[in-house]
């Protein structure tokens, strides 16, 4: 069985948190290094967020299993974010 052709994208020397990532087909550089920008602009803000937001604000829950959350169990609601 033949695999796909994919394309990958990563920029060396930079953390596992933007390891880059890969897509179906013979996609052009240009293409690939616009979206791996896009998801970077995207982790930013997210990582922006957890910076800045109060211990309060995070949703904390136990439960149990990895594929299927079984017995799940808010320990700190958090707060929504004001949009």
């Amino acid at each position: 069985m033949a695999s796909e052709r994919m394309t990958s994208i990563n920029l060396p020397g930079t953390g596992t948190w933007c390891g880059g990532f890969a897509d179906w087909g013979i996609i052009p550089p240009a293409q690939m290094i616009e979206e791996h920008r896009a998801r970077a602009v995207a982790m930013k803000r997210d990582a922006e967020a957890v910076i800045a937001a109060a211990d309060d604000d995070f949703k904390i829950a136990t439960y149990r299993g990895v594929h299927v959350k079984r017995d799940y169990k808010v320990i700190q609601a958090g707060r929504n974010p004001t949009v």
